[in-house]
């Protein structure tokens, strides 16, 4: 990939990428001129191998999120909006994902080792999402709730009248987007507590040091 010399906002860092020699990478939120969000993956590093890094990343993140790939290379998502806190996880997702392994959509199911089930999304239409227990228990329906709030907390989703649902505001089905955030939303403070950790271990190298 071309090396980008306005990258936008960064919005996220991976600072020490363990799968490409610990290098640094970026994540990017562009201004498209109909408005939509536009997301680019950068990085300073200037080592033989990295936009090949780059384009990986970008084409897990294309899968995992259900994003569209445009024709200058970004990415964004098909309803326009920009779900930035949900793209940043997909972002840190997609950097996790071994440069030997394919990039698969996740199932809207997750097994939930607190309670020995498996609970699932159902979309209701219009970007609305019901989380549901295999069992119909006051356990699970509590739990139910809890993965609700996560996914809620992940994905800075919209709350509705009802502890069980979740919402993108923009009214669009995000299956794969969702899918991808419901494996961590069991334990979302786990998610938060691993984030914290990472965002104290680097920094990008300045944009004055960016090679053109």
């Amino acid at each position: 990939m071309a090396h980008i010399v306005e990258l936008g906002s960064r919005i996220e860092l991976v600072s020490m990428d363990k799968h490409f020699h610990d290098i640094s990478l970026g994540l990017y939120q562009q201004a498209a001129e109909d408005g939509s969000a536009e997301y680019i993956v950068h990085s300073y590093a200037d080592i033989k191998g990295v936009d090949e890094r780059i384009r990986f990343v970008m084409r897990a993140m294309q899968v995992l999120g259900g994003m569209e790939v445009l024709a200058n290379g970004g990415l964004r998502f098909a309803c326009g909006d920009s779900h930035v806190t949900a793209c940043r996880r997909l972002f840190l997702e997609a950097s996790k994902v071994a440069p030997d392994v394919m990039p698969e959509v996740r199932p809207m199911t997750v097994y939930d080792k607190k309670t020995e089930y498996e609970y699932s999304l159902t979309l209701c239409g219009n970007g609305l999402y019901r989380v549901a227990a295999q069992a119909q228990l006051d356990e699970f329906a509590r739990r139910v709730n809890v993965i609700a709030a996560g996914l809620r907390k992940l994905g800075n989703m919209a709350e509705t009248k009802n502890e069980d649902e979740v919402l993108f505001s923009c009214g669009a089905a995000h299956d794969a987007l969702i899918g991808m955030l419901l494996v961590r939303a069991p334990n979302v403070r786990a998610v938060m507590r691993e984030e914290d950790s990472a965002a104290r271990q680097g920094v990008l190298a300045a944009p004055s040091s960016q090679s053109v």
